[in-house]
C-alpha cells in the first residue's frame, strides 16, 4: 500500500507541480521564463515512471483482492525494480536538468534551466516506491536473488540429486 500511496502521489506530483524552468539570461519581459512538467520536461523518463505507476498500483490491487498471479517474478520485486530505476533516472535529470533543446540552436549559453520543487516531490515520491515495493517483498519473504534463481528455473541451488541405487 506505501508503493500504491506513493505511485498515486507521484501520478499527481507529475501533472501538477512544474519540474523545471527555462529563464532567458539577460532578458527580462513577457515570455522570458517558461517551467514544465514531467509530462512536459521528458521524452522517454515520463513513461518509465508511468509504468512504474501503473506496476505498483496494480500490485496493490491484486494484493488488496489477494488474486495471486502466476508471473515469472514477484509484482513486489518488479515495483521495486522500477521504483529503483524511476529514482536513478530521477537523479540524473536534477544532476543534469534537461536543456529542451536550447544546445541545438546554439542557446546554451543564453538559457539558464532551474529545477524546481515538482522533481524533488517526484524523487520523494519514486523513493516512496522503492520502499514499498522492498517492504513487500520483506512481507513476502522474497530477494532479488530469490527472484533470480526464480527466473532460471533453481540456478544451481537445488540440492544434488540422490546416488543411484546400489546392484
Amino acid at each position: 500500500m506505501i508503493a500504491a500511496g506513493s505511485a498515486l502521489a507521484l501520478l499527481i506530483i507529475m501533472f501538477v507541480f512544474k519540474w523545471f524552468g527555462l529563464s532567458a539570461v539577460g532578458f527580462s519581459g513577457p515570455g522570458s521564463s517558461v517551467s514544465y512538467n514531467a509530462w512536459e520536461s521528458f521524452g522517454f523518463i515520463d513513461i518509465v515512471l508511468f509504468v512504474t505507476i501503473l506496476v505498483a498500483i496494480g500490485g496493490a490491487i491484486l494484493s488488496a483482492n489477494a488474486t495471486s498471479v502466476n508471473t515469472p517474478v514477484a509484482i513486489s520485486a518488479i515495483t521495486t525494480g522500477l521504483g529503483i530505476l524511476c529514482v536513478l533516472l530521477i537523479l540524473f535529470r536534477i544532476i543534469s536538468p534537461p536543456d529542451f533543446g536550447a544546445d541545438e540552436f546554439g542557446l546554451d549559453e543564453a538559457v539558464d534551466t532551474s529545477r524546481k520543487i515538482g522533481v524533488f516531490l517526484g524523487l520523494i515520491a519514486a523513493g516512496g516506491i522503492v520502499f514499498g515495493g522492498w517492504r513487500a517483498m520483506e512481507e513476502e519473504g522474497t530477494s532479488f536473488g530469490d527472484q533470480a534463481d526464480r527466473v532460471q528455473g533453481g540456478g544451481g541451488t537445488a540440492p544434488p540429486p540422490p546416488p543411484p541405487p546400489a546392484s
